[in-house]
């Protein structure tokens, strides 16, 4: 087995000391991305974006599901235990335990003036926000990249206006490069290996 191949295996599944569970994404998600994805607060700079129904958060899977099919990882389900958000929907997997689905997060392949980068990605419902989890998908997607795409920048995109995304970012190591090119209101930061 290569390394890539093993850490694509462990990017299945990984548990935190914490509880937290990162977990390959199914279909059966689609009612817990929607209890995080649904609520406009979560798209707070983004309004559009917010999901008006569980169908539409089906379709927003679709393509992370279809990146972990043909790459052996992409973004994770991410899961709380049920006890830090009693009203959160149950894990759709029998092996989630009594986890809650808490949002998204972590790194898939992205083609950004012409370069392959690997973006990463956070969000969270807001009861689970606050609790270190984007800090969390962020250091294992940084683990992650260099066993899955050796010598490929991982980049963070958001909002000018997003000052947690950017502070989380930022604190892994990640340069703010200001404005992304050809864009007026992305941020761009990147942390080169």
């Amino acid at each position: 087995m290569t390394t890539a191949e093993a850490a694509r295996r462990h990017a299945l599944r990984i548990t935190t000391d914490a509880g937290v569970l990162l977990r390959r994404p199914r279909e059966a998600d689609a009612a817990g991305v929607f209890a995080a994805h649904g609520d406009p607060s979560v798209y707070r700079y983004d309004p559009q974006e917010t999901h008006p129904d569980v169908e539409h958060s089906a379709r927003f899977l679709e393509p992370m599901l279809e990146h972990w099919a043909e790459h052996g990882f992409g973004y994770w389900a991410v899961l709380i235990p049920a006890s830090d958000w009693p009203e959160g929907v149950p894990g759709a997997d029998v092996d989630d335990g009594a986890r809650v689905f808490a949002g998204l997060g972590g790194i898939r392949n992205h083609t950004m003036a012409g370069q392959r980068v690997l973006n990463v990605y956070y969000r969270f419902a807001p009861a689970a926000q606050g609790r270190g989890l984007a800090r969390i998908v962020v250091e294992r997607s940084l683990a992650l990249a260099p066993l899955v795409a050796p010598g490929t920048d991982v980049v963070v995109r958001t909002r000018p206006a997003n000052a947690v995304a950017r502070h989380v970012a930022e604190r892994a190591g990640f340069i703010d490069e200001g404005l992304e090119p050809g864009t007026t209101d992305m941020q761009l930061l990147r942390y080169r290996f």
